[in-house]
């Protein structure tokens, strides 16, 4: 049907440029299909009914656990249905809610006295908060939460992380726009991080670092990433890599566009 595949995401396919794109999502036996103009997407199911069994379900509002609310205003992405099964799984339905997803100055320890937990639970737990965080952000930092050596290193493995990610958006956005998004800009309010990221040298502070972090180094050389540094006070990634109180969680929250969200997750007491 002349579509072409994302070298960046396999599951997604293209047809046509500009004004006469035509994108499609796969999943097993689901499509989703959105386009530039409707005949180009009403064509594209009359192709797909003359060659398979197909049901139209018509306006996308519900795909693996997200639900979808469309209007004039935008595209929302909620999954509250979910999220409720989540506490459910915890145990947590009779608890207290809290405005932020954890407590501040957390720390944890691999020497906790604490009573041990079921394992497989766990991570049946972790593993649903972390599909959670596709719509909610705002808990990628607890959900996420480890133990580092340094706010140094810290920094700089999560530049790293955000950096494979941020390519991987702007290379696939290349493919469904159809053009070149440049380089990606990142910004880091960790001068030591950030300086240690430009330094083609290894040293001792950063030989212990796993040889994946340090990736960023090359893209920055060729131009690819492009980084500088960012006071604190106006870093919004805060919201993802810090456990914030409660008059800055809703602060960074309102400046991302998540104002009309409750702001209400549940601590067990």
């Amino acid at each position: 049907m002349g579509f072409e595949q994302s070298p960046h995401e396999a599951a997604i396919y293209r047809r046509g440029n500009g004004g006469n794109a035509l994108l499609v999502g796969v999943y097993v036996d689901d499509l989703v299909i959105t386009g530039t103009k409707d005949a180009e997407v009403a064509a594209f199911k009359e192709e797909m009914k003359a060659t398979f069994q197909m049901s139209d379900l018509g306006p996308l509002s519900f795909y693996l656990g997200i639900e979808v609310h469309q209007d004039d205003s935008g595209i929302t992405l909620r999954q509250t249905a979910y999220a409720k099964r989540v506490v459910e799984l915890a145990g947590l339905t009779d608890c207290n809610p809290a405005l932020t997803p954890m407590e501040e100055r957390l720390k944890l320890s691999r020497d906790s006295t604490t009573e041990e937990v079921d394992a497989t639970q766990y991570r049946r737990l972790v593993g649903s908060l972390r599909y959670l965080t596709h719509t909610r952000p705002d808990l990628a930092f607890s959900v996420g939460y480890v133990v580092a050596l340094s706010s140094c290193e810290a920094e700089y493995m999560a530049a790293s992380a955000a950096s494979t990610q941020a390519l991987w958006l702007a290379r696939l956005l290349g493919d469904l726009l159809g053009r070149d998004i440049g380089a990606v800009e990142l910004r880091v309010d960790n001068k030591s991080a950030l300086a240690l990221a430009k330094n083609p040298v290894f040293h001792e502070r950063s030989k212990h670092i796993r040889v994946r972090y340090h990736f960023i180094r090359s893209y920055l050389e060729e131009g690819s990433i492009k980084a500088s540094y960012i006071n604190t006070k106006n870093q919004l990634a805060d919201l993802l890599t810090k456990p914030l109180g409660r008059i800055k969680f809703l602060e960074l929250c309102s400046r991302i566009g998540m104002a009309q969200l409750p702001h209400k997750t549940t601590h067990k007491t």
